[in-house]
Order: structure tokens, then sequence, then C-alpha cells
């Protein structure tokens, strides 16, 4: 049940014709990776004997990809390799040895050579690397792993292992890894961008004029929104409490509405900071039990989120078979069947244990891109979209994106630590476990593809127009409010307001692109405001994506102040002489 982007993971084993027990290995392997992301890869090997009599004398090295080029295979007496064979996806290559070292802590050392085409593949603007698997690698074996890529692929973005070192070179950059069982997997580059042009149909049944929303992709500390088209434009754009971004329509009754929205989305590894209130993210939801007795006996087990990750992947099986269906079964439901998963399943398992812990956790829905279809399911026919859980770190107040239905499905791709920038999201589900729908979701019965991502080619630059600001005032003793509106179709990020004058000042993180908001602003101190100065207001406003802008307002309060204080000196004065006069008259 989701989008995915591709994997092609090398297996590499190491089979002796003996048992591991009875040896054991010493690897250094480097990779050499071109400017068009082929590989040369050179492995020295040696096989030190763990017993007296017993030494290698055949050994076989199994890859899994696509054919190997320029294979060659030598010990200190000349060349060991006897054949290759190509099997399917499968290279296997067999080796005999021209020395015989026996004696226990005797060495057999050997050297193979060969390229791997297109090792490293760009997918829009990423680099992805699969380095090949080391399946004979024990836990007590040395394996040394480093690669050299060019400088041109980018900063290192995603690692499913934490590399020993990594160092800058001329035009290079050098990684570096040390006694690693992991599965390696590498993304370079600072972004991913993809265009996504989606189609909405959406209708008001009801026989009174109906204000409907739509969801559209959001913008977030880690994916930024550039909309080349909303058509037709929504009335308003607003933001949810989990920051997703609906767009809102006013449709007469009966009426349907079919809507296009697209523009290009620019993903960047980064974490989502937002300051949240922690009980409402530990709610019970319809797919989200959190008081059910079996989710609290399973949670008593797990002592942090990383347990409760684990126990997740550990526990379901994706089924390739269930991608196409669209019952969603809940937490529940997911552990009586837990061999017929898929994504949405893998996602409200965690968070419903998440939950249950205390640990806050909600569901994003998206797109997360793959062209392997074996390693990450996808139904390329229809709308059907990734789901992946986050869950809310304390420490750093920041939502953390996980997807253990990835590390499932790769057989061990660590997805806890980090994740990819190939996941694009369309909504976060927090406060309601269903709602709002993402794109897909708003057929109408129409049977169509309306959801369509792919790779962007060149990076649209955003365009900003001056805000609009005006005053809403439509009585002189009513409070001054007034209405800022973002005509373009960028959002506009930090946007700071003060008034000239005033001690007064506030912030907003975002306001969306098409969209508008409503702002008191204080009053002047009575006698401040009778400055001449003040008959305006002078509204100062600036944003990360606009150079500061003034605007002056006409200021109400100061011609009914202004009027006040003459009444009242008028009045003052007017009274003192009354009181002046019968003093007089009192004393004659």
């Amino acid at each position: 049940m989701f989008l995915l982007f591709l994997i092609t993971f090398f297996l590499f084993s190491l089979n002796p014709v003996k048992a591991f027990d009875e040896f054991k290995t010493n690897q250094k392997i480097n990779y050499q990776i071109d400017y068009q992301g082929n590989a040369i890869v050179s492995q020295e090997i040696q096989l030190i004997n763990n017993f007296s009599e017993i030494y290698p004398t055949t050994y076989q090295i199994i890859l899994s990809g696509p054919a190997l080029e320029k294979i060659t295979g030598t010990d200190n007496r000349g060349n060991i390799i006897q054949k290759v064979e190509k099997t399917g996806d499968l290279n296997t290559i067999y080796l005999k040895f021209n020395d015989s070292n026996l004696g226990k802590d005797k060495v057999t050392k050997f050297t193979l050579n060969y390229t791997i085409p297109a090792l490293a593949i760009k997918k829009g603007n990423i680099w992805e690397i699969p380095v090949p698997e080391n399946q004979s690698i024990k836990e007590t074996d040395s394996n040394e792993i480093n690669i050299l890529i060019p400088s041109t692929f980018g900063n290192l973005s995603f690692s499913s292992s934490n590399p020993e070192n990594i160092i800058p070179l001329n035009n290079q950059t050098q990684i570096f890894f040390n006694k690693t069982n992991q599965k390696i997997f590498l993304i370079f580059g600072n972004y991913q961008l993809f265009d996504f042009n989606f189609k909405y149909f959406i209708e008001n049944t009801s026989n009174q004029s109906k204000i409907l929303e739509i969801a559209i992709p959001p913008e977030t500390d880690n994916q930024k929104i550039v909309y080349k088209e909303i058509s037709p434009p929504p009335f308003n754009i607003r933001v949810d409490t989990d920051g997703n971004w609906l767009a809102q329509y006013q449709l007469s009754n009966n009426q349907e509405l079919e809507i296009n929205v697209s523009g290009q989305a620019k993903i960047i590894p980064n974490i989502i900071k937002a300051t949240i209130d922690n009980k409402d993210y530990l709610k019970e939801q319809k797919y989200w039990p959190v008081n059910d007795p079996t989710i609290t006996q399973i949670i008593s087990s797990l002592k942090n989120i990383k347990d409760i990750y684990s126990y997740t992947v550990n526990n379901l099986t994706y089924d390739y078979a269930a991608i196409n269906a669209s019952e969603r079964k809940g937490a529940l439901n997911t552990l009586l069947l837990p061999t017929s998963s898929i994504c949405t399943d893998f996602t409200d398992l965690f968070i419903t244990l998440a939950r249950a812990k205390g640990i806050p956790a909600r569901e994003v829905q998206g797109f997360a891109y793959t062209n392997n279809s074996k390693i990450k399911p996808i139904n390329v026919n229809a709308d059907i979209l990734h789901a992946w859980p986050q869950y809310y770190d304390q420490n750093r107040q920041a939502w953390i994106s996980v997807d253990p239905t990835w590390e499932k499905t790769t057989n061990g791709v660590d997805y806890f630590k980090d994740l990819d920038p190939n996941h694009f999201a369309f909504v976060f589900h927090g406060l309601d476990s269903e709602n709002p729908l993402p794109p897909g979701a708003y057929k109408n019965k129409h049977n169509t593809k309306t959801v369509l991502v792919e790779f962007a080619t060149q990076e649209l630059i955003s365009k900003y127009e001056k805000l609009k600001v005006i005053s809403l005032n439509g009585k002189i003793y009513q409070p001054t409010v007034i209405k800022i509106s973002n005509q373009n179709y960028n959002s506009l990020s930090d946007l700071k307001i003060s008034v000239n004058n005033l001690n007064w000042k506030q912030e907003i993180k975002t306001i969306p692109p098409l969209s508008s908001l409503e702002i008191k602003i204080p009053n002047y101190p009575f006698f401040k405001s009778l400055n001449p100065q003040n008959r305006k207001i002078n509204i100062k406003v600036e944003s990360l994506n606009t150079s500061s802008t003034q605007f002056y307002l006409s200021n109400p309060k100061y011609y009914l102040n202004l009027a006040i204080f003459i009444g009242s000196i008028i009045t003052f004065f007017g009274l003192s002489g009354i009181i002046i006069t019968s003093s007089k008259k009192h004393k004659k």
C-alpha cells in the first residue's frame, strides 16, 4: 500500500566449502565510484585457520545483481578463478587456491577485482548507493569498507549504518565503515525535488451552500513547497493543529467542482520542530486502541521507542498480495493477522504502542519513491500512497519520522535512525486517525488517476509579491483589526508584525499561499494616541521571504480619543468657571 524508491542490494556472500566456524575472515573492500555511478571494486581477503588440520582449498563467491565485468582473482601464485556463472540475477565466482596453508592460524590471502556497472544510481537530485552485503562476516570477523565517491554527488544525506569516518578530499569524498555487518545503503545529495499534479473532485450534495476543504501538501521544516497552479483558487487556506494545509471552497447546493493543483516539493533531510500538547497525541482513536488489554500487555515488556519500533518490524510480515487492499485494519486486527500487513498496519501498530507507552505519535500519509516493486511494493495504476509514523522527541522538541515497513521489506536497512529524502508528506494524522483525507482520496466516483509525482528536472524559483494589508474596523469604538493577505503561490515564513511607537510585536511561523489572517492590534495608550504622528497606524511587516514593508492605516481611535480629550478639557474649564463664579457670589 505504498509508493517507494528503488534499492537494489547486491547480496555478497563468501561461502567456503567448510563451515564458517573453521575460519576467521579479515576483509578490506574498496569501492571507487566514477561520475556515471560505475564502481571499481577491490577486495583483499584473509582466511585464518581456526584448526591445525583444516585449511581452505576452494571458495565460492555469490553476488546478486547485474552481471559483473572484468573479474580477476589472484593469490600469491597467480590466478585462482576457475569459472564464473550467471544464473538469473546471481553471479557465482568459483575459486581454487594455489597454496595449501595447513596449520592453526595459517593465513590464506587472495584478492578479487571486478566492476559493478551503475552501482550508484541517480534519482532526481540524489544519488543512491546500495553497498554489497557480506553475508559471511561474523561479529568476530574484521570487515573494513572504504568508499570513494565524486564530491559532485553532494553531502551524505542518509546512511543506514553509521560510518566510522567521512573525509573530504580533492574532488572526492571518502567514507569508511569498520566491523559492520549491517546493510549499508547510502544517499548523497542536499535535497530531493518532486513535481506533482493532483486532481480533486468534490461535491456539495446538500440543499444549502457549504464550505468544503481539500488537503494540499504542507510546508514543514523538511519540506518546502512551490505551487504553480491551484485552479480554481480557494477563498482561503487554513492550517490545522497538525500542520495540514486545507484549501477552502464555497460550493452552492448540489454543486460539483474539479480542482487542479500542481507544484514542486523540495525534500530536505531535517527534523520537524514543533511545540505540542502531549495529551492530544496520546489519545485513543479509531485505529489506535491505546487502552486495550492486549496493547497494555505488549508494552509492559517494551522499554522505549526503539523497542516499539523493533517489535513492529519483527512481528509483522509485509503481504505483497494485499497492496490493493482498501480496508484499513487498525492495530488490533493487525495483531490478529500479522502476516498480511501493509504500510498502514505497520504504522497503526507503532502509533498505538507508542501512545500506550506515553510517547506522542502520529501518522503521515504521502508519497515515497521506488521503481523496485519487490523490495518496496507499489501499485503504479492506482493512487495508493505510503504511510509511515512519527514520534515526538521531548528532548529535541521535534517530530521524528521512522519507517518500519521499509525496514521489513528491505530485510534490515535501518529506517529508525534516519529517513531518506524520498518521503514526500501529503497529510498528518495526529488529532484524528482518518482526517484530513490525502490527495488521491477525492475521486467522487471518478475512476481516474488523480495523483502524479515524478522527479523534477529543474528547481522552481519562488516569486513573491507584496503583502496586502487592510483594516477591518467598521466602527471607531471597535478594536483595531487588520487582515494580512498572502497573494503569492508560495508560503511566507517567520512573519514578524510590529507597530511603530508601540512595544508590540507578533510572530507567525507560516502563512500558506493564497491565504489570509486577521490580527488584533493593541491600542495606543490614551495620551500617546493624541500625538498627531499617531493619526495613522504605522505597521511594519517582514519575513524571511520578503523585504521589510511599511503599511499606514487610518487610526480611528486618534479622532475618538482627541474628541474625548477636547471634550474633557472644555468640560473641565466649564465646570471650573462655574465653580469660580459660584464661589465669588458666595463671598459677596
